[in-house]
């Protein structure tokens, strides 16, 4: 060790000779075992290759006369689900395309999925709205936003799941700048220029004819139309299309039951505390099915390009936590999901979710939903329900008591009040009333475990 550190030159020429004489041994050791190196065959299965699966051609033309979206010349009628959870299992009930609202960290992996499943994706583009406080005079601020969208889709402009890009969702909503349109008109530009594969939308919250007006006027570059309306306005939608001068395609990206916030024709549905009364699943099922047979499939050749059903998975807001949603926070199907199945295919699942026919179908103190119903804190109680399986499953039963306008931190239903139900599990129940003065939902959901379907009925009462 000393002769080493005393003559450092010497010994580090020594160490690198050592290196090169060794190198040199181990090349001449490989180069004669592997004589035949250039006829070497890798084994299969050595590395895993998938082929490149280019993006669709994606389309609007009229064909006879009639509108129709096109993916590499071959016609789509878009039967859609409008998704916050559950994406790639629309496909297993018929469904061929998802609607997702903007973008996340989950937008790759949604995109893959629906390919995988064979669905296609209206991938939304979220911009900012004046009513949440955006400035559309702030020329920075909107240039930002249009940096932002642009450099979204030159991420995802090339995946073979995509067919449509949606360029915000209700933007419009209590706005009053005009410059607005301009904004989304500036998108749809850079897009067509971006890319030529996928055509653009732009999501309305109504068929308002001086809004339609003003995309035709200052947003031309938007291919087709999107309303998200529900039962009350559906019906209209066309004709209001037909008035502003609409000449393009259009879709319906949401459609459902009557929404919490239209509920002054059925006032009997109105609490005098403001609580609401809400449709058994059953009942919804039905207005689902209406709403898509009547006003959506018949006008087809109207220029509708098909439509998207509100909610694919459960509500993380809202005024009521259940009053959208055709699945519940385990993954089960309420009959909506059997309903939209049958739209889309023609035929209904083998096995069909439990039925509570009607409001009638649901008792607190012998009283029903819309008697609007006051007990004192404290107070003994009791409700029933009753309810039917299709298929003769067995049911289990879950029952919850919830204040009004509680939520759980994700903004779903919250768990219920614990210590009030004396056997949460039966057809029929007893409890007690909360303590404190307020207002609640008594909430049962009615469950064939094994085949993962629920249906559900809600009675609102109040505590004075």
């Amino acid at each position: 060790t000393d002769n080493y550190y005393q003559y450092p030159l010497k010994n580090k020429v020594m160490k690198l000779k050592y290196i090169i004489t060794s190198v040199f041994v181990l090349a001449t050791v490989l180069n004669v075992a592997c004589s035949d190196r250039d006829n070497y065959t890798i084994p299969k299965g050595s590395f895993e290759e998938k082929p490149i699966v280019p993006p669709v051609k994606v389309e609007t033309s009229k064909v006879d006369g009639k509108w129709r979206l096109l993916v590499d010349g071959q016609e789509l009628y878009v039967k859609g689900a409008a998704c916050n959870n559950f994406y790639a299992e629309a496909a297993d009930f018929g469904a061929n395309v998802v609607r997702t609202y903007g973008v996340s960290d989950k937008s790759k992996a949604i995109l893959d999925a629906a390919q995988e499943k064979g669905l296609y994706v209206n991938f939304g583009l979220y911009i900012k709205r004046e009513t949440d406080g955006f400035d559309y005079n702030n020329a920075a601020a909107v240039k930002a936003q249009f940096d932002e969208m642009k450099a979204t889709v030159e991420r995802f402009k090339d995946h073979p799941a995509l067919l449509v890009w949606s360029i915000g969702n209700e933007a419009e909503a209590s706005y009053t700048n005009l410059k607005l349109w301009d904004a989304i008109n500036d998108i749809a530009k850079m897009i067509h220029e971006t890319d030529p594969n996928h055509p653009t939308t732009t999501t309305l919250a109504s068929s308002n004819v001086n809004h339609i007006k003003n995309i035709i006027e200052k947003a031309p570059h938007i291919d087709i139309l999107s309303v998200n309306t529900y039962a009350p306005n559906l019906p209209g939608v066309l004709g209001n299309l037909q008035s502003a001068g609409w000449t393009k395609p259009y879709m319906i990206t949401e459609f459902g039951p009557r929404g919490t916030w239209q509920m002054n024709p059925e006032p009997e549905r109105v609490l005098s505390w403001g609580g609401l009364v809400e449709q058994t699943s059953s009942e919804k099922e039905a207005d689902y099915l209406k709403a898509y047979q009547e006003n959506i499939a018949v006008n087809k050749d109207n220029g509708c390009l098909g439509s998207f059903v509100f909610l694919w998975g459960y509500q993380t807001h809202g005024e009521v936590l259940t009053w959208y949603g055709l699945f519940d926070k385990k993954g089960y199907t309420f009959p909506a999901v059997d309903a939209m199945q049958y739209a889309w295919t023609g035929s209904y699942p083998k096995n069909r979710a439990p039925v509570i026919a009607t409001r009638n179908d649901i008792l607190m103190n012998g009283k029903k939903a819309e008697d609007a119903i006051i007990v004192s804190p404290n107070s003994s109680n009791e409700a029933k329900v009753t309810a039917t399986d299709p298929d003769g499953d067995a049911l289990t039963y879950d029952w919850m008591i919830m204040k009004e306008k509680t939520a759980s931190s994700d903004g779903s239903l919250p768990d219920g009040i614990t210590g009030l139900i004396d056997d949460n599990t039966k057809k029929e129940i007893t409890f007690k009333a909360p303590s404190t003065v307020g207002n609640y939902r008594l909430i049962v959901f009615v469950r064939d475990v094994k085949n993962k379907k629920v249906a559900s009925a809600v009675i609102p009462f109040s505590v004075q």
